[in-house]
């Protein structure tokens, strides 16, 4: 199933949603993180990005695992299968994350803040201003990991590709 499609491995033209997805969620999310007004317009946004990385980061590393078998699991491709098996948990902590964030995080209209939820409403008051720094915080934390996993993952594989292809 995780194959190929048209004729060409599956993992080839998946990593590419990856490559662009994940640096696109994790601007958003840092956007979202630390200017409040932004919410409003990036919530939708940032719930699809982390969502479709999420599952494009599932089926890159399906299909990567096809690859590798059809390959006959050469050892010049074990950073990269680790780094994408790593890229994988990093992701499910990034949505679970930007969830967190949506639902703690409020919006701002104008110069009034609207409620969304209970604990937005209850933030409104000043009762939850830390657990909204500390949810901003970690959505900056996870989205930088997130960032630098990618880099890490896709520069293993081009390692791999080039000095394993053509090393010999």
């Amino acid at each position: 199933m995780f194959d190929q499609a048209f004729g060409l491995p599956l993992h080839v033209l998946v990593i590419h949603a990856v490559v662009v997805l994940v640096p696109l969620t994790v601007l958003a999310a840092l956007v979202y993180a630390v200017l409040p007004r932004s919410r409003r317009a990036l919530r939708w946004p940032l719930l699809a990005g982390a969502v479709i990385s999420l599952v494009s980061g599932y089926v890159a590393i399906e299909s990567g695992e096809a690859l590798f078998r059809h390959l006959g699991e050469p050892d010049f491709v074990r950073a990269h299968k680790d780094n994408g098996d790593l890229l994988l948990w990093v992701l499910v902590a990034l949505t679970a994350v930007v969830v967190l964030a949506v639902l703690v995080l409020g919006e701002y209209q104008g110069s009034e803040r609207l409620a969304r939820s209970p604990v937005e409403a209850r933030a409104q008051s000043g009762a939850a201003r830390p657990i909204q720094v500390l949810v901003a915080v970690l959505l900056v934390a996870v989205a930088v990991t997130a960032g630098v996993q990618v880099v890490r993952t896709g520069d293993s594989g081009a390692r791999a590709v080039w000095e394993g292809t053509f090393s010999e």
